[in-house]
């Protein structure tokens, strides 16, 4: 059978598998659970909590629970401790936020000389949050003349069979494409189904990558389901090193790359990231296996993020599922309520505030929210203390095209597999595609 040089996706940090595994139980688990069946208020309005702990799948009369709760991501406004009674139950009311937001209410239970934590995140009028972050006026201007600059750049690209990485179900290529600057590359794992018929053409996805600095491998998991995908990295390195090369760049230049060259919007790190994520869509669509009219891009965390950014800055992209965006308000801590990861701006007293401020606006993922014209479905938590709620709400309520969001109230940054499955079966729905 003929090679197939295809792809697509963007799923979270290190694919669906990860999605799909479930994070450890705790031996005790305090919960403050909301008497407002979806965690949501109106501003204003008293929050009644009923705390309990469970072990073992029972819960524990005659225990101390101590709680705390304020501003989402802010030091709390009032602790105390309660004592269940011998239905395991104790109960505390708050009163409601003034404004759109999420308060945060955690949980300690101490058993066994050893602490045991929870938290519930109570939204108030969630879909009425606004952005902190302002639009430049050049926003459009700057990333138009960016994107220019990069075109100009040949796409050298070079894709490799992996005989390793290849099954009898998809074909496994590692792919380098020159993009941004001569020099600069964007690496990548581009997988194919084998059973693709020659001259069919292939609803193709783009895969971008959760916070990371690692190897991808392939099969692609999405291939699956009828997808070419292309999962690339973000950091202009090869994709298929040893690990001890991937932990000596965490350890050494790529530490805290989420924040480099913030001083200026020239010379941010993310600036020649999100040109690479058009440059692989380039490559994406040169293919004659794609079709240029079903391309998605799917990710989660940094993979959300650059999922809107690219949605927004390239039309051909046609639909979107993005989990817990990043990089959304980074300015919220600056006006006193939680900004989204990196959390830029938690230490209002950092250097060059005032610069890194300005230049966080042309890179915020709200910003991009604001032009993203494709349907999205959107998914996230709200125990996310990651990416938080209130930054996500941020850049969801800004975005005027077909959008769906799904809520999974008690996960963190994390999602469970029913929100994933269901995320696929609305693309392949998107894409004119059987389940």
């Amino acid at each position: 059978m003929k090679r197939l040089f295809l792809f697509t996706l963007i799923a979270l940090c290190s694919g669906i598998g990860s999605l799909l595994a479930q994070p450890s139980k705790q031996y005790v688990t305090p919960v403050a659970q909301p008497d407002h069946e979806d965690w949501i208020y109106k501003c204003g309005e008293t929050v009644n909590i009923t705390l309990y702990a469970v072990k073992e799948n029972v819960m524990m009369p005659n225990t101390i629970i101590e709680y705390s709760y304020g501003p989402e991501k802010n030091a709390p406004v009032f602790t105390g401790k309660a004592t269940t009674d011998k239905n395991g139950v104790a109960r505390i009311k708050f009163p409601g936020a003034k404004k759109p937001g999420f308060i945060t209410v955690n949980t300690v239970v101490k058993y066994d000389g050893v602490e045991y934590k929870g938290m519930t995140n109570v939204g108030f009028e969630p879909y009425s949050i606004q952005p902190t972050t302002t639009l430049p006026d050049d926003f459009k201007e700057f990333w138009d003349k960016t994107l220019e600059k990069s075109e100009k750049v040949p796409m050298i690209s070079k894709c490799t069979w992996s005989k390793e990485q290849s099954t009898a179900a998809a074909d496994v290529y590692f792919v380098q494409i020159q993009s941004y600057r001569p020099g600069n590359y964007v690496y990548g794992v581009l997988t194919v189904p084998t059973d693709c018929k020659e001259g069919e053409k292939l609803p193709a996805i783009l895969r971008l990558p959760g916070a990371t600095v690692r190897a991808f491998s392939g099969p692609n998991d999405l291939a699956k389901e009828g997808f070419v995908v292309l999962e690339i990295g973000v950091h202009g390195i090869p994709v298929n090193q040893d690990p001890e090369i991937y932990q000596a760049l965490v350890q050494g230049s790529l530490a805290g790359y989420a924040s480099q060259g913030l001083e200026s919007r020239d010379t941010f790190y993310y600036k020649r990231v999100y040109a690479g994520c058009v440059r692989a869509l380039d490559y994406l669509v040169s293919r004659q296996e794609v079709d240029s009219e079903r391309i998605a891009v799917y990710g989660g965390s940094q993979g959300g993020m650059l999922s809107i950014v690219t949605s927004a800055l390239d039309k051909r992209v046609k639909a979107m599922v993005c989990q817990f965006p990043a990089f959304c308000d980074v300015t919220g801590y600056y006006e006193g309520r939680a900004g989204g990861w990196p959390h830029l701006f938690k230490d209002r007293n950092e250097p060059a505030l005032k610069e890194k401020i300005a230049a966080s606006k042309y890179f915020d993922t709200v910003n991009f929210a604001r032009f993203v014209t494709i349907p999205g479905y959107y998914s996230w938590g709200f125990n996310d203390i990651v990416c938080c709620p209130s930054s996500t709400f941020s850049a969801y309520n800004v975005i005027n095209a077909p959008k769906t969001l799904k809520i999974s109230r008690d996960s963190g940054h994390w999602l469970y597999p029913v929100y994933v499955r269901q995320g696929i079966d609305w693309l392949k729905e998107q894409f004119g595609m059987q389940k």
